[in-house]
């Protein structure tokens, strides 16, 4: 058996009984004989505002297994409404890989309605000490309340994914204002998604026909099934190409922006698309000293493909397994949960697209800066 069984399933327990529990249950675990290992490298929070979005952390964080063993503490903080109260569940799991000892580690639940000043002198004790703490927020963190500064003074990476907030676009601002505000490293799973499309946008600049134009560009689409996907993109540009905002219009789902670039101007456009990726087509043109160069990434189902057209050269493409990076499922968590310290290249984005969802001080298209 390569992965193990669940030693134990969910015990319900009394919230000071917990570590108690958890005790017995790797005691019991281990009559069974051979090496065991308590393979806990880190305390992972998940907060979640309902029971369901509870428990699909939960399987998250069950299917992510050995990759990223971690004191896990799902948080299930429901509204303060009725008979306040607390209920908690705790279980140790095994797993054995195909080689070496037993991987122990533990998972708790907790469900509780009591008012938010007290949800981190609930979580607090849960944690094992000497460990980084990393917190998932699912959904919309409360930010600038009480209960988001408490929990996040004892967090080391805080995890979002912008692409389930409530309100994608105004959220997106202030997560940008919480970044600059907070001591933790924060992340999130939407630029996470970013990284191939990134990597593929940038390649053609490493060669020679290419490199020299890189600050002529003059015309970029972005194609964005995922809002602040698209925006973080045009952000990424504009903060690794030194662009300075100078307008911008937004007409439904569709924003223009004009950038002054240090070759002249730029316009990006953000479009909303359908598709079952993050985003579905970036088109970047560019002027060359021979002439217009562009830069495609598509996203056919399964894969990307990168079309680069230069003057004097065949065109060149280059086709990748989508690997859409970083996400709240289990592969994009585990690589979540290796990273420490601050991303400055995906702060520096974000406060780039928060700028385009708040122009004052640039001027709207057609009206002096």
């Amino acid at each position: 058996m390569s992965q193990g069984q669940v030693a134990e399933s969910f015990e319900e327990v009394a919230p000071g009984d917990i570590e108690q529990t958890l005790e017995r249950q790797r005691r019991q675990g281990e009559n069974g004989g051979g090496a065991v290992v308590r393979a806990s490298v880190a305390n992972l929070v998940v907060v979640t505002a309902n029971r369901a979005a509870g428990q699909r952390a939960l399987a998250a964080v069950e299917e992510l297994g050995a990759r990223a063993p971690s004191r896990c503490v799902v948080l299930i903080a429901e509204p303060p409404e009725g008979r306040q109260g607390v209920r908690s569940w705790a279980r140790v799991v095994n797993r054995r890989p195909d080689q070496g000892p037993e991987l122990v580690w533990e998972e708790v639940v907790v469900q509780t309605n009591v008012h938010p000043r007290h949800l981190t002198a609930v979580v607090l004790p849960l944690l094992l000490p000497e460990l980084p703490v990393f917190t998932w927020w699912e959904g919309t963190p409360p930010f600038g309340q009480e209960v988001f500064d408490e929990l996040t003074s004892v967090t080391d990476r805080l995890i979002v994914d912008s692409a389930a907030f409530t309100d994608p676009l105004a959220d997106l601002v202030r997560l940008a204002g919480a970044v600059a505000a907070l001591e933790p490293a924060v992340t999130d799973c939407a630029w996470g998604r970013l990284t191939p499309w990134r990597e593929l946008l940038a390649a053609p600049f490493s060669g020679p026909h290419l490199r020299p134009a890189i600050d002529q560009a003059r015309w970029l689409r972005v194609d964005s099934v995922e809002p602040t996907a698209g925006l973080e993109l045009v952000g990424w540009f504009a903060s690794r190409l030194g662009w300075e905002l100078e307008a911008v219009e937004q007409a439904g789902d569709e924003l223009e922006a004009d950038y002054r670039t240090p070759a002249g101007g730029c316009r990006a456009r953000v479009v909303s698309a359908i598709g079952s990726s993050n985003l579905t087509r970036v088109h970047l043109e560019l002027e060359t000293s021979d002439g217009p160069a562009s830069v495609r990434v598509e996203a056919p189902p399964g894969h990307l493909v990168a079309t680069v057209e230069a003057p004097g050269q065949p065109t060149g493409r280059r086709k990748v397994g989508r690997g859409l990076g970083p996400s709240t499922g289990p592969a994009g968590l585990g690589q979540e949960l290796q990273l420490f310290g601050r991303d400055r290249v995906f702060e520096d984005a974000l406060a780039q697209a928060a700028a385009l969802l708040q122009p004052e001080g640039v001027g709207r298209r057609g009206a002096p800066v």
